[in-house]
């Protein structure tokens, strides 16, 4: 894996990180000292190494999973808003496939065995010919029946202007769950390298829970969470799009006295509630119930649940957008604290005489005292980054609260009644107004 640029930010934590390795290695660092640190923060050594290794994920990926014909090629097509990929009812994706935002458009692919290729297209996106060249191209490399070769790639790497893929987020396409062991191997060695996850639930397939697939891989990301190979992944975060709803109301075993509409909300209900069992840190408003392939002007709510979708997802985007470095600089810090606790707490039973010690203490803080000077000078770095991005997001809520459709969300919340249903007592009135106010803010700000 390439090291991110030298004068990046995630570079020089890295070289921080190495730095400190080798104080605590040496033969300088003594036993007392060791024993002190392995109480304070058990197993160091180790999530030091673990620090370095995430901090070379340069990408913050956002996983896009579920079950063959689930419906991801047609979600990741309506947000990028070109018909890039295209859905099969079989398995025919063999490969990962990156979608990241770059001024140029080309594509980088990876073999098993470590060997790139840069394939440059010349061509407009913007343009029915263009947008074919990029899906052929894509076709060729990852569609298993088109050519046995696509199972040589690792990955798929396109890039193309993508204005709301922020910094180095980007898009990551799975084959399906469930497929071949081959290609179900290779979404499992990218979990690690993922910061969020869209699931698309197939509700046309025995609830969309069938096979006990998605549970699978459900708790293959738990497992990693315990062995701290995902430090920065915020389980809160993960967002299920139930799509194919058109199907219960064609298709569902509704009894003749129930309303295909009272099947599907029967549906809607069991649906979450299994969500929730296997995923207890979903937050309800990360639950969106659609029809992807048929949305159009007259499926307004399934138009309406994607716009709140897009809303989730860059609001998430824009919080992974320094998520390692916020991260590892916190364990940093707390790792440097307990260092100068542990120095001082080993000198003070040490039976070296007065000068020794304060020969030993000197050389020590020396060292922790370079090492939190070039901490904090990252850290000031990274306030200020963290100013910018502040404002601009309360730039960002004041305009869409100044929008139709932003006063409509914010005002008539789907979980709360209609202004226009509240009885008019001016106090009454402007304090709910303030509260609905408050809500999308708080909502924001968490």
């Amino acid at each position: 894996m390439v090291r991110p640029p030298t004068e990046s930010p995630q570079n020089k934590l890295s070289i921080l990180f190495e730095e400190l390795q080798k104080i605590l290695e040496s033969d300088e660092f003594d036993d007392g000292l060791r024993k002190y640190l392995h109480e304070s923060n058990p197993d160091y050594l180790r999530k030091i190494e673990k620090c370095k290794k995430d901090l070379l994920k340069e990408d913050h990926g956002i996983v896009v999973a579920g079950e063959t014909s689930a419906g991801k090629s047609t979600l990741i097509n309506k947000l990028l808003q070109k018909r890039i990929f295209k859905g099969r009812n079989k398995e025919s994706t063999s490969t990962i496939c990156k979608i990241r935002n770059s001024e140029d458009i080309k594509i980088i692919t990876e073999l098993l065995n470590g060997e790139t290729e840069i394939i440059p297209l010349q061509c407009s996106i913007e343009t029915e010919i263009g947008e074919k060249i990029l899906r052929d191209t894509l076709k060729r490399l990852t569609d298993m029946t088109s050519s046995k070769d696509s199972k040589d790639f690792r990955s798929v790497d396109v890039g193309f202007p993508i204005p709301f893929l922020k910094g180095n987020t980007i898009i990551v396409d799975t084959p399906g769950i469930g497929g071949s062991g081959e290609v179900s191997k290779k979404v499992m060695e990218y979990l690690p390298y993922a910061v969020s996850f869209i699931f698309v639930v197939d509700v046309g397939s025995a609830g969309g829970m069938q096979n006990d697939r998605l549970p699978e891989i459900l708790r293959s990301i738990i497992e990693l969470q315990l062995e701290d190979e995902m430090p920065c992944f915020d389980p809160r975060e993960v967002i299920f799009i139930t799509n194919k709803w058109d199907t219960i109301a064609r298709d569902g075993d509704s009894d003749e006295d129930s309303s295909d509409e009272d099947q599907e909300e029967k549906t809607w209900i069991e649906l979450k509630q299994d969500i929730k069992n296997i995923w207890p840190s979903v937050k309800e408003e990360n639950i969106f119930k659609m029809n992807l392939k048929h949305m159009n002007a007259r499926t307004v709510a399934s138009a309406k649940e994607f716009e709140n979708f897009q809303h989730s997802l860059k609001r998430i985007i824009k919080g992974n957008e320094n998520i390692r470095l916020l991260h590892h600089i916190r364990f940093l810090d707390e790792l440097l604290k307990n260092m100068a606790k542990g120095i001082n707490f080993g000198l003070a039973l040490s039976k070296r005489c007065v000068e020794e010690q304060k020969a030993l203490t000197n050389k020590h803080q020396a060292k922790i005292k370079d090492l939190k000077r070039k901490w904090k000078e990252g850290e000031r770095k990274l306030l200020d980054d963290i100013q910018k991005i502040i404002k601009n997001e309360a730039h960002r809520v004041l305009n869409y609260m100044s929008t139709d459709v932003g006063k409509e969300t914010i005002l008539n919340p789907p979980e709360q009644k209609s202004l226009t249903e509240i009885r008019y007592i001016p106090i009454l009135f402007s304090k709910e107004i303030r509260k609905r106010i408050e809500m999308y803010v708080q909502g924001v700000l968490h």
